[in-house]
């Protein structure tokens, strides 16, 4: 059995009904909104993350409400647009599309991150804000979404460690199962040494999603009307914000 919804064994099951009972007896009054608001598949993603073992994923889904209740005192369903708008100005990332599978497709153009000017808080809470962005995005039968990293250009002002450790974090204990593959695009020759520094912090299921691939490959994965004409594709999309297109 798949242990998604739908497609559990009985031993799936009693583990899903036993983590429902015991995240209902959570007295937190913290997290109480958050717990409102779970369902058997975002339950089912920390049951999956944890291999159904039950003290192990309450412990991971118990964290998890906190952060989502407490991240940076206002919690993730309370950054707004505003508070993250120098990034979205950059425009460093953008939904676009969806892969073969129609899954959402998300590109972030690593060289317009620049890490010796940014605000951490702010670029932590965008991160959040984008994850957010592609949960609200998927369909019913679509639980993850594709991630497309573009190495073009890159330079060392680009690489900001403390960040790429609170992403990594954010999939692997925060949004557990939300990412069903990475696709590293024209990594150059620089990356090389810190994607070995990168690939300790992810545990061997991520680690397995990452690809590394040129332009010509995206078309492997997702359809030329669904990519934008910068990567091959035959989609017009360009990213704007507040009307301004954002140079590619």
């Amino acid at each position: 059995m798949s242990g998604f919804v739908g497609d559990l064994s009985i031993e799936q099951q009693n583990a899903l009904d036993q983590l429902k009972e015991k995240i209902k007896n959570i007295e937190d009054p913290t997290v109480q909104d958050q717990i409102s608001k779970l369902d058997d598949s975002m339950i089912l993603r920390f049951l999956r993350a944890r291999k159904f073992k039950l003290d192990d994923a309450f412990s991971m889904i118990s964290d998890a409400l906190v952060f989502r209740a407490t991240f940076q005192n206002v919690g993730v369903e309370n950054i707004t647009e505003k508070s993250v708008e120098n990034e979205l100005k950059s425009g460093k990332s953008f939904f676009n599309g969806t892969d073969k599978e129609g899954r959402p497709v998300c590109i972030v153009r690593t060289r317009k991150h620049d890490s010796y000017h940014r605000d951490i808080e702010e670029s932590m809470r965008y991160c959040v804000y984008v994850m957010e962005t592609g949960k609200a995005m998927l369909k019913n039968g679509i639980e993850t979404v594709t991630l497309i990293f573009d190495m073009s250009k890159f330079s060392s002002k680009n690489m900001d460690y403390p960040l790429v450790k609170f992403l990594v974090e954010l999939f692997q204990k925060f949004y557990p199962e939300s990412l069903h593959r990475c696709l590293i695009l024209n990594a150059p020759w620089i990356f090389m040494g810190i994607w070995h520094i990168i690939k300790h912090w992810l545990d061997p299921n991520t680690a397995s999603k990452v690809t590394f691939v040129k332009t010509k490959q995206l078309l492997d994965y997702i359809p030329p009307t669904e990519l934008p004409t910068s990567y091959g594709g035959d989609s017009s999309f360009k990213y704007s914000y507040n009307g301004l297109v954002v140079d590619d």
